[in-house]
């Protein structure tokens, strides 16, 4: 029996052998098509009602595990979401106004694809997608250097990416400079402790596994990250939202009951 399930890495994979085999001007056509197909089929394999992914709309028998130290029922089957991602994209439309008029202008951090194909061509949202590296990105940028002007985005959403950022404070600080007043980010990062531990002298990967929890990790945010992006200006509410939800409906979701939401808002 095939096991249709979305395999780590599948859409950097996709883009390589698309690359290889079909010139530039039929690439995007191709991938959206296999993408298209590729859930169609594992949608029907992995049908059920035990489990439901918000992000690709998908009535589900298992979510499957996923992660370092794989957590049981973390990633959706048909379009690789994970908890963070499914949470993201409740609070967006359950808690934001980011779907609503007036239309907004979007900055999105280092996109998660399963999040992004469902705001970029979103009809209220004027969408920008940025990273270092990424080709799936539509600007290359790096957020401790911003190349654009100050209060220019309405929104911002960076989600699990500022652990990997060395100088975090500064990243926070150019994310507060580009955002309008009254403008609002979210920006979720892993939270282990209640003390933030980062040491300069842990470089290998190895290394930063150990220490840290992933080997491309340069610390481990504590309760005490709330205070960090208080330092350059935001107002932060840390929101309990998935523990206000009934505990069946967490369990359907796939969602983290410890992950709380930093919802960060610039003062007007």
């Amino acid at each position: 029996m095939v096991n249709w399930t979305i395999p780590k890495g599948w859409v950097i994979e996709l883009d390589r052998r698309v690359k290889d085999a079909v010139p530039d001007r039929y690439a995007e056509v191709v991938k959206s098509r296999f993408r298209a197909t590729f859930r169609s089929v594992a949608r029907t394999y992995w049908r059920g009602s035990a489990r439901y992914c918000p992000l690709c709309q998908s009535h589900l028998r298992a979510f499957r595990p996923a992660g370092i130290a794989p957590r049981p029922s973390a990633r959706c089957p048909v379009c690789g979401s994970l908890e963070r991602h499914r949470l993201l994209w409740l609070y967006l439309t359950e808690r934001s106004n980011l779907f609503a008029p007036p239309r907004k202008r979007l900055l999105h951090v280092s996109p998660e694809y399963v999040v992004s194909t469902r705001l970029r061509h979103h009809p209220a949202i004027d969408y920008v997608s940025s990273d270092l590296e990424s080709k799936h990105a539509m600007v290359q940028m790096d957020i401790t250097a911003i190349q654009m002007p100050d209060a220019t985005f309405d929104a911002i959403i960076c989600n699990h990416v500022l652990e990997h950022i060395p100088d975090d404070r500064q990243a926070m600080s150019e994310l507060f400079r580009v955002l309008k007043p009254g403008g609002w980010a979210i920006l979720q990062s892993p939270i282990i402790g209640e003390t933030t531990h980062e040491d300069r002298q842990v470089r290998s990967p190895a290394e930063r596994r150990r220490v840290f929890g992933q080997r491309d990790h340069v610390r481990a945010y504590g309760r005490d990250y709330v205070g960090r992006l208080a330092d350059v200006g935001f107002d932060v509410l840390v929101d309990d939202f998935v523990r206000t939800r009934d505990a069946s409906i967490v369990e359907r979701l796939g969602l983290d009951l410890k992950e709380d939401v930093y919802f960060c808002r610039k003062p007007v």
